[in-house]
């Protein structure tokens, strides 16, 4: 019995050992994607169509300056403390672009089920909602954060109320997110760490100005904002009361 327990031990320091070193690899190469102060990704050179990506020898990282579609941005640069306005088509690989440096963010700061809702992710409709809540299913089926999908019905919304405060990301409609706010007790966001806009452009179009500023006053001003938006020029930092600080603008070409 004492062998078992031993061995169970060292297998759990293994295990915080190797999350340990990912982790610190993950800094590291955050660390050399930051861009100098002052420069514009989109005024250097193309990247090659064979360009490495992730680590090289000698504990390198290849380089993501000069793309010029999401899915060829460096996707932890997301994972930086400065905001994010983004224009991109669909087809870009935008959703990506945010949903892995979510779980990126909440892995290294090792969250877990005690820290509470660490991102919201908001979408214009429920279908596009429901999209978005596959594919965090599907990319982060690996981790262990808890997510929830919350939109319309009023049924649904009482059995979400028994949960919601155990969720660490949440995708929703705004309406449906406002109304946890107002109704659900306890509703708790003071520890958000990312908050996303999908479909930016969409969302202020069919009236939720109200109620993303209504929403955004609830949410604690020290936290990242991703704004993702179909055109630049329909979406802009003072389109909602975000607070946006935003280091730069990454557009498909």
């Amino acid at each position: 019995m004492r062998k078992s327990k031993s061995k169970s031990k060292q297998m759990r320091k293994g295990r915080h050992e190797e999350e340990q070193e990912e982790i610190s690899k993950l800094n590291r190469w955050i660390d050399s994607q930051k861009p100098d102060s002052g420069t514009n990704p989109l005024s250097l050179p193309p990247l090659p169509k064979d360009a490495p990506i992730g680590i090289l020898q000698d504990d390198k990282f290849s380089r993501y300056s000069g793309a010029t579609m999401f899915k060829e941005l460096p996707l932890s640069k997301r994972t930086l403390d400065g905001d994010i306005l983004g224009a991109a088509k669909t087809g870009s690989g935008k959703t990506l672009a945010f949903i892995i440096p979510i779980l990126e963010k909440l892995y290294k700061e090792r969250w877990g089920p005690e820290d509470g809702v660490g991102s919201i992710i908001i979408s214009p409709t429920r279908e596009l909602a429901g999209q978005l809540f596959d594919v965090l299913k599907t990319v982060g089926k690996l981790h262990n954060f808890s997510a929830g999908l919350l939109i319309g019905g009023r049924k649904e919304v009482e059995m979400e109320k028994e949960h919601v405060n155990a969720l660490n990301i949440l995708v929703c409609t705004p309406g449906r997110l406002l109304q946890h706010m107002d109704e659900t007790p306890n509703f708790d966001c003071s520890q958000l760490q990312v908050l996303v806009l999908d479909e930016a452009d969409r969302i202020l179009d069919v009236g939720f100005k109200k109620t993303l500023n209504a929403i955004v006053a609830q949410l604690p001003k020290r936290r990242q904002t991703l704004l993702f938006s179909a055109t630049q020029t329909k979406v802009h930092s003072g389109s909602c009361k975000t607070e946006f600080e935003g280091p730069g603008v990454y557009q498909r070409a």
